[in-house]
C-alpha cells in the first residue's frame, strides 16, 4: 500500500512540474492583458515555437497591423490608464509599437508589464512582440481612449 502511494504522489509531483512548465507547447503564451479589471482582448499574430519534441511556425497573414486589431472591437479606457501585459511564461524581452491609424507608428516601452495609454482621446493598436528562449509571438489588441 506504501508502495502504491509513493508512486501515486511521483505521479502527481511530475504532472504538476509538467503543467506549470509545458515542455510540449507548440505555440507561445498568449498574454493575459487588463485595464484595471476590464479584459482586453488581444489576437495571436504569426509565431515560430520550438516546443520539447516539436517545433513549428505559423504565418498569419493580414494586410496591416490595423487590420489585424481589427478583428476585436477597441476597449474603452480612460486618458493615462495604464494597461497590464502578462503572460503564463515571462518572456526575455517584448517589443512593442502604438499606431494610430495606418500610418503613425511609435515604439514604446512595455516596463513592468505596463503600457500607459495617451491622454488624447482616440483609437490606439498596440502591437507586441514578445521573445522567450523558446520563440516568438506576435499580438495585437486595441484601446479607444475617452
Amino acid at each position: 500500500m506504501k508502495k502504491i502511494l509513493a508512486i501515486s504522489n511521483i505521479i502527481a509531483v511530475i504532472a504538476i512540474i509538467l503543467f506549470i512548465i509545458q515542455p510540449f507547447r507548440t505555440a507561445p503564451p498568449t498574454p493575459n492583458v487588463t485595464a484595471g479589471e476590464v479584459a482586453i482582448p488581444a489576437t495571436e499574430g504569426s509565431y515560430c515555437w520550438n516546443g520539447l519534441f516539436s517545433g513549428q511556425c505559423v504565418d498569419k497573414e493580414y494586410s496591416s497591423v490595423v487590420a489585424m486589431a481589427g478583428e476585436e472591437e477597441p476597449t474603452a479606457v480612460s486618458p493615462g490608464e495604464k494597461i497590464t501585459v502578462k503572460f503564463k511564461k515571462k518572456p526575455q524581452k517584448i517589443d512593442a509599437e502604438q499606431w494610430i491609424g495606418e500610418e503613425q507608428r511609435d515604439s514604446i516601452k512595455v516596463k513592468n508589464h505596463t503600457i500607459v495609454v495617451p491622454e488624447k482621446k482616440g483609437v490606439y493598436v498596440y502591437h507586441l512582440v514578445a521573445h522567450w528562449k523558446q520563440g516568438d509571438g506576435s499580438y495585437v489588441f486595441s484601446v479607444e481612449v475617452k
